[in-house]
């Protein structure tokens, strides 16, 4: 049963962490210039093991920036509360 949640929780704050980073990116490159990709599935590719030059995997990145998130929106929400 652990596991199984642990697998769940996995999942949801990768997924979380790659829509957060692709809508960003996005915005970047609307405003800014476009130099980052524009592919969905490259945030959301959770098999891909080429590290990147900060050391990090793509789902690596989406794990940390979706926890971030969860955090922020934690205390979005007792803020208004």
């Amino acid at each position: 049963m652990g596991h199984l949640f642990q697998h769940v929780l996995g999942a949801f704050f990768l997924g979380i962490g790659g829509l957060f980073r692709w809508c960003f990116f996005q915005l970047l490159n609307a405003s800014i210039e476009e130099k980052y990709p524009k592919s969905l599935d490259y945030y959301w590719d959770q098999k891909n093991p080429n590290v990147d030059k900060n050391g990090f995997t793509t789902a690596q990145k989406n794990f940390l920036t979706g926890i971030i998130i969860f955090i922020a929106f934690i205390f979005v929400i007792k803020k208004f509360e």
